[in-house]
């Protein structure tokens, strides 16, 4: 059964992230709670998180964070692998239903109430941005924990032994152009393929710019998404058709070279 959660009113979140933005660590820490006055649940859509959930969730996070050196600075591979580990928790015990993950207020309730101080953690500085608390007009792609859930949901592949493994294969820079791309975000049958042929062709041409190859792809993706539904193709057809995507970019970047 799916669950819901708190939503926590964004121009209240926005107060809180400003005053969070250059607090201490353990401040955030102590300021963190289960509980909101203001947080109100979506009437429908599966039954509310419990206080215990919630007293779980914040665990789970933090256990997370602990494991991959908190409060320590964070690299940046140990910042992509808590983004990895985070973003299968978060999956794995959410128990959230895409549209409740599309509300950028549900979110908000757990960067700012829940465990603020894992926010200031991952984007440490002089201070966070409010959309590491939030959100930004572009939705949930640069809030803290919705683009990790997102990320997982979008690009795990259930049937397979190792259903995460397309974390380990792709780097920061390609997640993030493939799931800010909503016509290829929108799917997840589309995801999961666009990236195995990435994967694919990569490593077919390695004398050519990983970055560029995905690059030029993506935009030659999005001529085709006007014309073509990719959605009724079978998967063998999908797989065959974004090969021959990948295909045609590694010609005509391979000719621009000549």
């Amino acid at each position: 059964m799916y669950r819901l959660y708190p939503r926590l009113p964004l121009p209240l979140a926005a107060d809180l992230a400003i005053s969070y933005a250059a607090r201490p660590l353990e401040e955030l820490l102590a300021a963190s709670d289960c509980l909101h006055a203001d947080a109100q649940f979506a009437p429908t859509g599966g039954n509310r998180a419990s206080n215990q959930d919630m007293l779980t969730l914040q665990h789970l996070v933090r256990t997370c964070a602990n494991h991959h050196g908190y409060p320590s600075p964070l690299s940046a591979d140990k910042g992509r692998a808590f983004d990895t580990a985070c973003g299968i928790t978060l999956l794995e015990h959410m128990y959230l239903h895409p549209s409740e993950a599309s509300h950028l207020e549900m979110w908000a309730f757990m960067t700012c109430v829940l465990v603020p101080n894992i926010v200031r953690w991952r984007f440490m500085g002089t201070s966070t941005t409010i959309e590491r608390f939030i959100g930004s007009d572009r939705g949930l792609r640069r809030n803290t924990f919705g683009r990790l859930w997102w990320r997982t949901y979008l690009l795990q592949q259930p049937h397979l032994e190792h259903p995460y493994q397309l974390f380990n294969l792709l780097t920061e820079d390609d997640l993030v152009q493939v799931t800010e791309r909503t016509g290829i975000a929108a799917s997840s049958n589309l995801a999961t393929a666009f990236c195995t042929a990435f994967l694919r062709a990569a490593q077919q041409h390695e004398a050519l710019s990983r970055r560029t190859l995905l690059r030029e792809a993506i935009k030659r993706l999005q001529r085709l998404l006007a014309m073509l539904s990719f959605t009724a193709l079978d998967r063998i057809t999908l797989d065959q058709t974004l090969d021959t995507v990948f295909a045609q970019t590694a010609q005509a970047l391979i000719a621009s070279t000549e």
